[in-house]
């Protein structure tokens, strides 16, 4: 996993505001756990999805990247934040909803890895607790290698993503960004960031532990040939 070091300032810059794709995960929680009080993010970011949870719950997040976390707890201050690993990661207590979107699960090239992260969650949820986390589907990560790259300008900066697929359904996203110094002076920094896929009977089959599974795409519909990204629903 990348630890997002380089990335981590302009992060929020490049992908923009997370309230219209947060409304579906909001609406998740609601849905399959309407009485739930404390919620854990694995992988949290810069906490620009925590941020939109603030005034109902007692919130948590974790993530690997101390560069990530630095930014989240100035966002989301009244958040409890914590610098671990999502495979491996330990807490005394357990929670009623646990996260994890944005494709962060993709991050992790071993379906191993991914089982560790179910396991850990499931016994991190309360009884009846949901874990819900989402996924780019293999179709997703080929249309990205299939495209060019692309050029993103923010503020006086710029970023070209260039997306390749680097064998055994590893795409790879490389990041350069081109950081406005002064007058016509830029400095260059350089991020690989991978994502992998997997089917998803491999995917359900991990997660037996869990007493029900609920698949959707982003338009709550059922998963099909098209589907690009995923949802998981996974209740203890």
């Amino acid at each position: 996993m990348s630890d997002y070091r380089l990335f981590a300032k302009h992060y929020d810059a490049v992908v923009g505001d997370r309230t219209e794709s947060t409304k579906l995960l909001v609406h998740l929680i609601n849905k399959h756990c309407p009485q739930g009080e404390s919620i854990l993010e694995l992988a949290c970011g810069t906490g620009s999805v925590l941020k939109h949870l603030n005034k109902r719950y007692e919130l948590h997040g974790l993530d690997s990247s101390l560069n990530m976390l630095s930014v989240a707890r100035k966002k989301v201050s009244s958040a409890n934040f914590s610098h671990q690993d999502m495979r491996t990661f330990t807490f005394g207590r357990t929670f009623d909803v646990i996260f994890c979107v944005f494709d962060s699960i993709n991050h992790l090239l071993k379906l191993s890895d991914w089982k560790k992260v179910f396991n850990q969650a499931y016994r991190h949820l309360e009884d009846n607790g949901v874990f819900i986390f989402d996924m780019n589907t293999l179709l997703k990560l080929q249309r990205h290698s299939d495209n060019p790259p692309s050029v993103k300008i923010f503020q006086k900066n710029v970023l070209i993503m260039d997306v390749q697929d680097v064998g055994r359904g590893i795409a790879n996203w490389n990041i350069k960004v081109f950081e406005h110094k002064k007058k016509n002076s830029f400095e260059m920094y350089e991020e690989n960031i991978k994502e992998v896929s997997f089917p998803i009977s491999k995917i359900k089959a991990a997660l037996k532990r869990f007493s029900s599974v609920t698949i959707i795409d982003a338009n709550e519909n059922k998963p099909n040939k098209h589907s690009k990204r995923l949802y998981f629903v996974c209740k203890k």
